[in-house]
């Protein structure tokens, strides 16, 4: 088990050989679950809600709320009713 410890500023350093032999500017994702630290790579191929930040995922929210909706059947009152439901 390895040690680690911050540097002067506060800094903590992995070596590469903790982390899979990454190349240098290897980016990784950093997530605190049950009092650990996981690290995970960042791959590009994620999905957009994974690599997005809270601002981006709200804008795109926002443009999705505002594209208009495919036309779709109108439902008649008595298929809501409770007993239908399920015929």
């Amino acid at each position: 088990m390895a040690t680690l410890e911050t540097n002067d500023d506060g800094t903590l350093r992995l070596p590469p050989e903790l982390i899979g032999g990454a190349r240098p500017h290897a980016k990784f994702e950093l997530e605190v679950s049950g009092g650990m630290l996981l690290l995970r790579p960042a791959d590009k191929d994620q999905p957009f809600w994974r690599r997005a930040t809270v601002q981006q995922r709200a804008e795109a929210f926002l443009r999705w709320v505002d594209t208009p909706r495919p036309p779709t059947p109108e439902l008649a009152d008595e298929s809501l009713r409770r007993g239908n439901l399920y015929d």
